[in-house]
């Protein structure tokens, strides 16, 4: 029976990996994308005598990935580990695309949410002008202060995905301000993963997949002759 238990759990956690690698894939091109990666693990039955995988919460890939130079002004790539932090309906929400927009009110947006400074508050540029970013986040108009992007810093944390990537902290704690990140403007980072390495994985995954149905199938079948044989014999 453990047996069956180990080859039908392996194929749910390879199942969960497709749908992960999947994600990564639709999103190698959009801007500081950050892949998460599956983990699974070795379960001890909680009490009984069976043994199974099973998917522990999947983590963040914190990677650095390319910078490509944009000359885009409203572009920026942060280096380090850090995150922009911007204002959702739902709360706070974090990420590292860095196609910054300009709203007809001045606010400055990422992923479609005002960005917010270090204080928690949204930041407004005005009515435009030449806009210049810092390596610190800083941002200026014309040469006149509007505030400072709040970069913050996930490490040691659990994060979420949010979709549009967003990334929220799993326990919705607020992160701690990041120290050892800096912003590139008229850069923008892309994806620290490969099609290539994301389409081998996932071609991994199915394979493994298909070997512990073909496993879950031979346990399932020889066990029903044993119950059999012992039926006729009892």
């Amino acid at each position: 029976m453990n047996g069956l238990f180990l080859a039908a759990s392996g194929a749910t956690s390879q199942l969960d990996g497709l749908g992960t690698a999947a994600d990564n894939l639709a999103n190698l091109n959009t801007p500081g994308f950050r892949r998460f990666q599956n983990v699974i693990e070795s379960v001890n039955g909680n009490g009984t005598p069976y043994q199974y995988a099973a998917s522990a919460p999947s983590t963040l890939d914190l990677a650095q990935g390319p910078m490509q130079s944009t000359g885009d002004p409203m572009n920026v790539a942060i280096s380090g580990p850090g995150f922009m932090t911007v204002q959702t309906p739902n709360g706070t929400a974090y990420t590292r695309n860095g196609s910054l927009h300009m709203e007809s009110d001045g606010t400055l947006t990422a992923s479609g949410y005002p960005v917010l400074n270090q204080t928690g508050s949204p930041i407004n540029v005005g009515q435009g002008g030449t806009v210049t970013i810092g390596g610190d986040g800083s941002v200026n108009v014309n040469g006149l202060p509007s505030g400072q992007i709040a970069m913050a810093d996930p490490a040691d944390t659990q994060m979420v995905p949010a979709g549009a990537s967003l990334y929220r902290t799993a326990n919705e704690e607020v992160l701690p301000l990041a120290t050892n990140s800096q912003m590139h403007q008229g850069f923008l980072e892309g994806t620290a993963g490969s099609e290539m390495g994301t389409m081998v994985s996932m071609l991994s995954m199915m394979r493994n997949y298909d070997a512990s149905m073909k496993a879950v199938h031979a346990i399932d079948t020889n066990q029903n002759q044993a119950i059999q044989a012992f039926t006729l014999t009892a």
